[in-house]
């Protein structure tokens, strides 16, 4: 059965072999995208492509431009992704840079089309970067925010608003979040909730960015001024569940912060300007708080040794740090994230290297 004229639909030139042996069609913005490729290729990279082309051609298959065809269910763009990575790996490498912004949004088509298909080494080679991207460890997550704050001091009074806009160059939490939940990436998801609690819910990365931005106001109506180097995030992309465990992780870091104000003692010097009881007040200023940066401020606290607070404010350096420790280590408790089992990476490689070198083998 042939299909539709061969001018309907659009032609992807670098995806298009005249020796092709299938032409997949999919849609995207209301126009049918042509692709035409070799089956031997899809079925060597996935085993469900292959089961796809296993039936011989009949006369009631459908065909275009003299080939088999198939009308695929997918956007055609994440589709073009899909086929640019299989034909030309060394693209997806190019594209997928350290940290990249964007590629929680960019590259989540390709990375759910890779399971969906069971392109095992590019899903391998897309999770390993993703995860990569967000900190795991305590220390990896201190490496970051030295950077981030490197980036946030950089940042001048320019005419362009969007040139100030540090979140350009820094991993966006609510695009993570979506695709750790869709994309089964639970191991991102205590780093990203956590990012996600130290920003203001009213500083909309988007709204931000529109040509003519809204006022922003607070639930109280007052207007909110943005701030060159204040930190947005992409809002409306939470799910109702999202939004659940952000505000129980919200209400538990609260309740972290009194506990840890309270089991502090009373210094000895029991004055109102005390280094050690306004230290632990920074912990109670209110939503949205970072905790562990102030845990941290407080920790690296130094008074000279003849100071009266000296010896309680040594030892609330030191709660504070292992303090700290303590609540990364159960972020994803706080949060009511689902728990990540040690076998839940599939004996995935975390070591971007080696998978990158095990993609272009193919």
């Amino acid at each position: 059965m042939r299909m539709a004229a061969e001018d309907e639909f659009l032609r992807q030139e670098d995806l298009y072999y005249v020796d092709g042996s299938v032409v997949l069609l999919a849609a995207h913005a209301g126009k049918t995208h042509a692709f035409r490729v070799h089956k031997s290729v899809l079925g060597s990279h996935s085993k469900v492509f292959a089961d796809m082309f296993a039936l011989p051609s009949t006369t009631e298959n459908e065909t275009y431009d003299g080939v088999d065809s198939v009308q695929m269910p997918d956007d055609a763009k994440d589709l073009e992704d899909l086929l640019r990575a299989l034909y030309y790996p060394g693209t997806i490498l190019s594209m997928l840079e350290n940290r990249n912004p964007l590629a929680a949004i960019k590259y989540k088509g390709i990375l759910l089309l890779s399971q969906k298909y069971f392109v095992r080494v590019l899903q391998k080679l897309l999770r390993a970067r993703f995860r990569a991207d967000w900190p795991s460890t305590l220390p990896e997550w201190d490496r970051l925010m030295e950077h981030y704050a490197s980036l946030s001091a950089s940042v001048v009074p320019q005419h362009d608003a969007a040139s100030q806009f540090i979140d350009n160059r820094m991993l966006e939490p609510a695009s993570a979040i979506r695709l750790a939940r869709e994309a089964n990436i639970p191991e991102i998801l205590p780093a990203a909730f956590y990012m996600l609690s130290t920003i203001s819910p009213f500083m909309d990365f988007d709204a931000l960015r529109s040509s003519n931005p809204p006022p922003l106001t607070d639930s109280q109506g007052i207007v909110l001024l943005w701030q060159p180097g204040e930190r947005s995030a992409r809002w409306g992309l939470l799910t109702p569940d999202d939004w659940l465990c952000l505000a129980r992780g919200g209400h538990s870091m609260m309740d972290f912060a009194r506990t840890f104000e309270q089991q502090e003692g009373q210094c000895i010097c029991d004055s109102q300007i005390c280094i050690q009881q306004n230290n632990k007040k920074k912990l109670l200023k209110g939503h949205p708080q970072d905790l562990l940066r102030v845990l941290k401020e407080i920790g690296s606290q130094q008074a000279p040794p003849q100071y009266p607070c000296y010896n309680a404010l040594q030892a609330l350096a030191s709660r504070s740090m292992e303090t700290r420790s303590v609540l990364w280590e159960n972020l994803g408790y706080y949060f009511g994230l689902p728990q990540v089992d040690d076998d839940q990476n599939d004996g995935d490689s975390d070591d971007i290297a080696l998978v990158e070198g095990e993609f272009m083998d193919g």
